[in-house]
């Protein structure tokens, strides 16, 4: 796990150390620049520039190793964010941590009057470079924020004039609305780019370049470049899937509210890129059903379904606790404040306890019961999208943003009716459906996950849990060190669907993370698009009804591309 945290000053003893960090990843990704480099941390001491505001995100891993940042610019008098520099580290394996830094940088803008980000990327036409042989870098740079909707602004000299602020090559100004769903008019342009150019080139209103700049900007509003690279434009002429899928959402409204420092979180966008993945896959929407809070506690403990309950009623919309301490003896003695009582429950430091938790996971457990309705009824395969997701919720525990278990409460409403397989292919182990059903022989729980020596949630997940009791036999772990490739992956997943063949279920639980793709910021393995598609159709065979809940992934373009992958594979 890492989070995603700001830092606000150089000389804030706390911050040195990251402060270094950030200039070392510089140096490293932008070493034709080096000068710029000392002059990062002049931006945040006192009396530096007062015409913007400058804002450092990073991605802090383990022992405050930063993975990567993005330093940007605020104006508030123009609202315009302008995104100087973005870095994941060189030195280390690339894990998508340049995306997770940059879609923080967009939630953080989005919280502010901000009609969106602008930023110099080096073109990709040859005519426009010093350099020929940069044009592969370029495009794959501009291929990268194109997934955001961010593209070049057209129909201006800005791309054709060099000064200051590019050292002497030129650069696209491209544009993100942050998903505002319109162009910036030409005012709004114009006064942005007098704001970037006099911050990046110290450029005045008299300045004869920037006017030549500022006047070719006519359009109003602009125009962007028609998509060059998106996986959205790949896919347009594909066809509709041949088989459909009934699909139930828990919708992307409830927010569980978080502090960004404590770690990478769960958010209301997962669902949002989800769903632009559904776009052409045959499926249908089918209405959320309610239900009542007894298929909760036929698999939680009482206690911990009061605790959240009592949260939503007697804490503020703005108070977040996350515990500190833990209880490893005497577990017996419920504390008596809130803060300690959050360790008594809460598996971690970074799952917070708020008001609206409960609210929020009742609402996920709604939709995947929903779902086990339908396939008790007859449904073949039905897709659960529902966040908070809920594999780490044990029977008397929360954590790894998981409140509810929502596909071990739908297994355990199913294995009324009959035997159920319940795989978690989460790249994290779902320790939660382990822990619930450890002395059961009705659900099979198997689960293939990055090893848990090196991955969440540490202290389960290994070969030798193989159940307690009467489940002895009927848990199975496959833990997977890196590197996992397409094929590693789909040899391990068809030794585990032969596992469950051997066991005859009469219903399918698919417990599905999207964090098995490479370039996922929580995961290690580098499962590919093809690879996704490819597991969908090992799902097509497995011969009983299938219900597929919705666990993690934290990379919305995986979410977005994975899910239409997956699916295309599962109906095709």
């Amino acid at each position: 796990m890492f989070r995603i945290r700001q830092i606000y000053s150089p000389i804030r003893r706390e911050e040195q150390k990251l402060f270094s960090s950030v200039v070392r990843i510089y140096r490293r990704a932008f070493s034709y620049y080096p000068e710029y480099a000392v002059k990062i941390a002049d931006l945040f001491r006192e009396g530096g520039p007062k015409s913007f505001e400058p804002v450092l995100l990073v991605a802090e891993g383990p022992k405050e190793r930063i993975l990567g940042f993005s330093l940007s610019f605020y104006f508030a008098d123009s609202k315009a964010a302008y995104l100087d520099y973005l870095a994941a580290d060189p030195a280390r394996s690339k894990r998508g941590y340049g995306a997770a830094v940059y879609e923080a940088t967009r939630d953080h803008f989005r919280r502010k009057p901000c009609i969106g980000i602008f930023m110099d990327v080096p073109p990709d036409e040859p005519s426009l470079l010093k350099e020929p042989e940069r044009i592969a870098v370029n495009r794959r740079r501009l291929e990268f924020y194109e997934r955001f909707g961010a593209r070049p602004i057209v129909n201006t000299a800005y791309e054709k004039k060099t000064h200051k602020g590019n050292q002497g090559y030129t650069t696209f100004l491209v544009y993100d609305s942050l998903d505002r769903g319109k162009n910036p008019s030409r005012k709004e342009v114009r006064d942005a780019i007098e704001c970037i150019l006099g911050a990046k080139a110290q450029m005045t209103s008299s300045d004869s370049t920037l006017r030549s700049i500022i006047d070719s900007v006519k359009d109003d509003p602009v125009q962007l470049r028609p998509p060059q690279y998106s996986s959205a434009k790949k896919q347009s002429s594909k066809s509709p899937t041949r088989l459909s899928i009934d699909l139930i959402s828990s919708g992307d409204s409830q927010q569980i509210h978080h502090l960004r420092e404590r770690g990478y979180v769960e958010r209301p966008a997962r669902v949002s890129a989800i769903r632009r993945g559904l776009q052409d896959i045959s499926h249908s929407e089918q209405p959320l059903r309610h239900f009542g809070e007894k298929y909760i506690t036929a698999v939680h403990d009482k206690k911990l379904v009061h605790f959240l309950k009592e949260a939503q009623e007697e804490l503020s919309p703005d108070h977040l606790i996350y515990p500190n301490v833990f209880p490893l003896r005497q577990q017996e003695r419920l504390p008596r404040t809130w803060e300690m009582r959050v360790g008594y429950f809460c598996l971690d430091t970074f799952t917070p306890v708020t008001r609206n938790a409960y609210e929020a996971a009742r609402i996920a457990v709604d939709a995947a019961l929903t779902g086990a309705t339908l396939i008790k009824n007859g449904s073949r395969r039905c897709y659960v999208l529902c966040r908070p997701p809920g594999h780490h919720a044990e029977r008397s525990a929360f954590g790894g943003f998981c409140y509810f278990n929502n596909a071990a409460i739908a297994a355990e409403f199913l294995s009324k009716e009959g035997k159920v397989a319940l795989l978690d292919i989460d790249y994290h182990h779902g320790n939660g459906s382990q822990n619930i059903f450890y002395e059961r022989s009705d659900v099979y729980v198997v689960s293939i996950h990055g090893n848990p020596r090196q991955a969440y949630p540490y202290f389960c997940g290994f070969e030798d849990e193989t159940g307690k009791g009467a489940g002895r036999g009927f848990n199975r772990n496959y833990p997977l060190f890196p590197p996992v490739d397409d094929e590693r992956y789909l040899k391990t997943l068809q030794t585990a669907l032969r596992s469950i063949a051997k066991f005859k279920p009469d219903y399918f639980v698919l417990s599905l993370g999207y964090d098995i793709m490479g370039g996922d910021p929580t995961g290690t393995f580098d499962v590919s698009r093809d690879g996704m598609r490819r597991i969908g159709e090992q799902f097509s065979a497995v011969g009983v009804p299938l219900l597929i809940v919705q666990e993690g992934g934290y990379s919305l373009r995986n979410l977005r591309v994975g899910s239409n992958s997956f699916l295309r594979g599962l109906l095709s």
